[in-house]
């Protein structure tokens, strides 16, 4: 058995095109895309797909606005600046939970990112 594994390296290069080159010229193997914000190998093989479930991501921040008093330590306290106007932003949010934690009135909860 022999093991070939392509990391890292700027986007657009071309590894997912070199590594489906690969998968082109061989039989009998096993390919994995672990990308965890580009997974495309599936688009240029179009594998037949044996099993699927869910993925699940990185818990995100969800606010209840009927508890939130606006005291802004959410705001003051995000470093990825994922909190304006006490709305969270799902897609800068990157779920280390620190509003979750700082938040006096337990209006924020993180949950599961489907």
């Amino acid at each position: 058995m022999k093991q070939l594994t392509v990391v890292s390296g700027k986007g657009g290069t071309g590894k997912t095109s070199l590594v489906a080159s690969f998968a082109a010229l061989s039989e009998d193997t096993v390919f994995a895309d672990c990308d965890v914000d580009a997974a495309d190998l599936h688009l240029i093989l179009k594998p037949e797909i044996v099993k699927e479930e869910e993925f699940k991501a990185l818990k995100t921040a969800e606010l209840d606005e009927s508890r939130c008093v606006r005291c802004g330590l959410c705001i003051e306290n995000c470093r990825f600046d994922a909190i304006h106007e006490f709305k969270i932003n799902p897609l800068t949010c990157e779920g280390c939970g620190v509003c979750e934690y700082i938040c006096p009135q337990k209006a924020i909860t993180m949950s599961e990112k489907v």
